[in-house]
């Protein structure tokens, strides 16, 4: 018997580690929505292209969905809930995953979402001429097959419990085949989706604007009339654009940030306490990082409770591997507690000498920076010579992703699944490994893991790879940090998901 899915599958149970505050803008969602307005929102944009085939950016994931809808969607639990596929069977062995499409939608230039264009689509970021980045994301899919004009059959080389989840991140989301056939390679500046709202335009460097989907599928969606994303400087430049009235929505707060604006009653606070997982990343195959006790050395200099005091009041949570607090975090077996003597004495071990110069990029963002000259202080305080090499922040993740530049501070989010971190940081071919780490057993565990859906056996292997990662250090955890969403006191309909990307698709304006 085929197992019909379609009201919500829960693969995370990470809602245990979000600790929402009183404070809390998520609690006035049984307010009546009002329509019309503009929703303005203050982003530190790394924006290169709205084409979500081609989309590897952070900031860029805010407007993909607006403007696309995903075959599936995510609740603040990381449940999983039908969006463009109103559900789906999957076969005995797992191999087989059959989509049934919502009917009579349309992509914004007026032609059919059918099966046909999930077909393209598909197949489109399979293609290695395409250049996707979700190509290995996808890669489990052995064939594509149109059933009928609204049901779609994937057909997996082996069983795949994480795909889901993907599908309801930028590798679902359904872009126009007509517009691709249109624009080429300008369809990331003239994206075309079935989103509740349509792209209008893109001023770079200084704002992105969406307008609402008059024929939008979902009745009485979306509220706004206009989404608008404006470019600032810095979170404390948005605070006060903020204050003034100038912009309706700032995230990616620290605790230092808030207090500017915590006593104003004309402004909303939504905190979660286990953000991004901050880290250090390097080529720990290559010189001078493929050295085991210079890594060892900088994990044990490292200070963590001293840059979450300073950084984020004490609120984060240090971290001691990818995976946050909650259903797949692993206690680890080899804490890197602050010992710089300890440091000093791998050093000389590694036959490092005092005051040897090494290089830490140091994205322009505001935060980062700051992360970054307390790295260096601390580093320098057992020997080392830090240099703060300045990055543009847009460029800065694709430079690493090439491999350009080496000793980074990295960021990244939970996954709703949580193959889709481990793997692309982790695995040998991992997607976004930019480390060049490569461990066979690890990727051994990866394989299997991704292939079992009993959550106790994949729980056992996740734990092994945890404990791995620690010994290697292809990165340094640090924390989760906490974070801070602002908003008008008017804004409503907002509500964390633990990926920690804001949607405004549902959310709207009572004044």
């Amino acid at each position: 018997m085929l197992e019909k899915i379609g009201r919500g599958v829960a693969l995370g149970a990470i809602c245990c580690a979000l600790a929402m505050g009183s404070l809390s803008a998520a609690a006035e969602e049984s307010a009546t929505p009002k329509k019309g307005g503009t929703l303005t929102v203050g982003t530190q944009s790394d924006a290169q292209t709205l084409d979500p085939i081609a989309s590897v950016q952070w900031a860029e994931r805010q407007i993909l969905f607006l403007v696309f809808d995903s075959l599936v969607t995510l609740a603040p639990d990381f449940s999983i809930h039908p969006l463009l596929a109103e559900s789906w069977d999957v076969s005995p062995d797992g191999k087989r995953i059959t989509l049934h499409l919502r009917k009579g939608v349309k992509f914004q230039d007026g032609t059919d979402f059918d099966a046909e264009a999930v077909k393209w689509n598909f197949d489109n970021r399979l293609d290695p001429a395409t250049g996707s980045a979700q190509r290995k994301q996808l890669a489990v899919i052995n064939s594509v097959e149109v059933v009928d004009k609204s049901t779609v059959a994937l057909n997996l080389k082996e069983a795949f419990p994480p795909l889901m989840a993907a599908l309801a991140d930028r590798a679902g989301l359904m872009v126009s085949p007509a517009a691709v056939k249109k624009y080429g390679k300008d369809f990331g500046s003239h994206p075309v989706g079935t989103g509740p709202f349509v792209f209008k335009e893109w001023v770079r460097g200084n704002h992105v604007t969406v307008d609402r989907n008059e024929n939008y599928w979902q009745e009485g969606h979306p509220y706004l009339d206009h989404v608008v994303f404006t470019d600032i400087a810095n979170t404390t430049v948005g605070l006060q654009r903020l204050v003034t009235g100038e912009i309706d929505f700032v995230a990616e707060l620290q605790p230092r940030d808030i207090q500017l604006v915590q006593d104003n009653p004309d402004i909303k606070l939504d905190p979660i306490k286990n953000g991004q997982w901050y880290s250090l990343q390097w080529h720990w195959n290559e010189p001078p990082f493929n050295n085991p006790k210079l890594r060892q050395a900088i994990a044990y200099a490292i200070d963590r409770n001293r840059i979450n005091a300073i950084l984020w009041n004490g609120q984060a949570t240090i971290a001691n591997g990818p995976s946050s607090p909650g259903l797949w975090w692993s206690p680890s077996d080899k804490p890197y507690d602050y010992n710089p003597e300890k440091a000093k004495q791998l050093l000389a071990e590694a036959g490092i000498k005092p005051g040897t110069k090494i290089t830490l990029s140091d994205p322009s963002n505001n935060i980062l920076r700051q992360y970054d000259q307390l790295v260096k202080e601390q580093l320098d305080a057992i020997g080392l010579d830090v240099q703060l090499q300045p990055v543009d922040y847009d460029q800065y993740y694709q430079l690493t992703l090439d491999r350009k530049i080496n000793f980074v501070p990295m960021t990244w989010t939970q996954r709703a699944d949580p193959d889709g971190l481990l793997y692309i940081l982790f695995h040998s071919k991992g997607t976004a490994n930019s480390t060049g780490y490569n461990n066979p057993e690890v990727d051994k565990l990866l394989d299997q893991a991704r292939l079992i859906s009993d959550t106790a056996k994949r729980k056992a292997l996740y734990d092994e790879v945890h404990k791995m990662l620690a010994e290697d250090l292809p990165y340094v955890s640090i924390v989760f940090s906490a974070e801070y969403a602002a908003m008008g006191k008017g804004v409503q309909g907002f509500a964390w998901i633990p990926d920690l990307i804001p949607r405004f698709r549902d959310m709207w304006k009572d004044q």
